[in-house]
């Protein structure tokens, strides 16, 4: 039975003790029991400025409604059905939440609504089952959520996208017949590409955080990721009527499938990769995608090398080379060895041997005067630890459900890969026409987040990460209070 109690009580306040601003904090007045906070989400509502706030715990899941400045405005609760194990997607409309849950499996799925307006929220039976199907990633747009599956045995994708007026709709994309191929010479399968061995599952990294829609400034906006989800094979990045699939398994190409939800067609672009002559066993090679823009990365062990491709005309616009046996061609960076920073000459040769024995991985943040490039590798992964040590247990999100997958709360995962892994990475600034500049090296959002929490000693194991006004804004569940806190970054 839904219950709907008093308003919960929002504090307007400053961080006492700490240099952080606390914009705002809910009394969680709807928790009857003592019973852990097993997770939180936090939706910014761009239609009318709301902020709708959910909390679980074993038995229910409270929804928080208020405005813009945290002011009260609505709550309800609703039990939790054991049947669904976790959410993977979420719409909304101006009174009304939408959530996509799933079972442990992945295979059937539900609907969960929150309507402050008519003071309810109950299961809403979708009847849809996902058989011989995998779910790759979801892409949440506000409006309408996208659930990209893989179908094992003919490499055929499959879209179901679910609007915020309730109905939903399903695409096909035929990939069976398409020449993609393992290496230079030998084709091989879309499924082929997606699967990991580390997981036994088909698995693809989402890299274009769509929770920037909730402002126009930041729409097209890529989040900062770590170096570690840089070093994936296979890439997601996504726009209003596109999801572009990047594989890099391949040694010698980048090959890029791009599916048109809007005309339900698809393209594959196929890039050749730097050191293209090179044998494979002797190098190791990723890339990463920026609007038109593909930055390609290759490393042997006496040398990396850059190139900068225009998908739009098929050209290589810039190209660099960097020597492990010369200074680097820039004057400002940050080389970090296992968390560490470094400058020694010692020390760029074993950076050098870091790439290439382990996955290299590149990213690149756009910024207004231009680029920041980063290059790294993650250590070793290995079946009995394929997430490297990361500790999941701080990734947020109402239920957990393959949490590597991050379909809800990619930030969370981002900071505890920030705040559990020693990285190795190179990061360096180019400008708008991709030359190279002494520009400082900016610290990420992430880093300062978890400086903070290291000072403040705060407990982050039911906390989210979400974009308001453009600032990042760190929640979190203060057990010793129940309160649920707002930190603007």
């Amino acid at each position: 039975m839904i219950k709907k109690l008093p308003l919960v009580l929002i504090l307007f306040c400053s961080c006492f003790g700490f240099s952080q601003e606390m914009i705002g904090e809910i009394e969680h007045s709807l928790k009857e029991t003592s019973k852990k906070v097993r997770g939180s989400l936090t939706i910014v509502n761009h239609k009318n400025n709301d902020i709708a706030t959910f909390i679980s715990d074993q038995y229910n899941i409270y929804g928080y409604l208020t405005n813009a400045e945290f002011e009260p405005k609505n709550e309800l609760t609703l039990p939790r059905n054991i049947k669904f194990s976790g959410i993977v997607g979420k719409t909304f409309t101006e009174e009304t939440y939408t959530f996509i849950v799933s079972n442990k499996h992945l295979k059937s799925f539900d609907l969960i609504k929150f309507d402050f307006k008519k003071d309810t929220a109950y299961y809403k039976n979708d009847r849809f089952y996902s058989k011989g199907m995998t779910l790759l990633q979801t892409v949440n747009m506000g409006d309408k959520s996208h659930l990209l599956f893989l179908k094992q045995k003919t490499s055929e994708l499959v879209v179901k996208t679910y609007f915020n007026d309730g109905n939903s709709t399903l695409k096909k994309f035929n990939i069976k017949n398409v020449k993609l191929f393992l290496n230079d010479t030998i084709e091989t399968t879309l499924s082929k590409l997606l699967y990991n061995i580390l997981y036994n599952d088909y698995t693809i990294t989402k890299l274009h955080s769509l929770e920037y829609q909730t402002s126009e400034l930041e729409k097209n906006k890529l989040q900062h990721i770590p170096i570690e989800s840089a070093t994936d094979f296979t890439k997601l990045y996504a726009s209003e009527n596109s999801i572009k699939i990047v594989l890099d398994k391949n040694k010698f190409y980048t090959q890029i499938l791009s599916l048109d939800l809007k005309k339900e067609s698809f393209s594959l672009q196929k890039v050749k990769k730097p050191f293209f002559e090179i044998p494979s066993t002797k190098k190791t090679t990723n890339s990463f995608l920026v609007n038109n823009l593909l930055f390609a990365a290759a490393c042997t062990k006496d040398e990396l090398k850059i190139d900068v491709h225009n998908l739009e005309n098929d050209q290589l616009i810039k190209s660099y080379t960097i020597s492990s046996n010369t200074s680097f061609p820039f004057s400002n960076y940050k080389l970090l060895l296992d968390g560490e920073k470094k400058s020694s000459q010692k020390s760029k040769k074993k950076f050098f041997r870091t790439l290439l024995f382990s996955d290299i991985g590149i990213f690149v943040e756009e910024l207004s005067d231009g680029f920041t490039i980063t290059v790294g590798g993650k250590k070793p992964a290995t079946l009995d630890n394929p997430t490297m040590g990361v500790n999941m247990t701080d990734n947020a999100a109402l239920y957990s459900v393959n949490n590597y997958r991050g379909f809800l709360d990619p930030h969370s995962y981002i900071l505890n890969v920030y705040r559990n892994v020693e990285s190795t990475f190179l990061t360096y600034a180019v400008d708008k026409e991709l030359n190279i500049t002494n520009s400082k090296v900016q610290e990420n959002i992430y880093h300062k987040i978890n400086r903070h929490i290291k000072k403040a000693k705060l407990n982050t194991n039911q906390s989210h990460l979400f974009r308001l006004n453009q600032k990042t804004i760190y929640s979190y569940y203060d057990r010793q209070n129940n309160s649920y806190k707002f930190l603007a970054f």
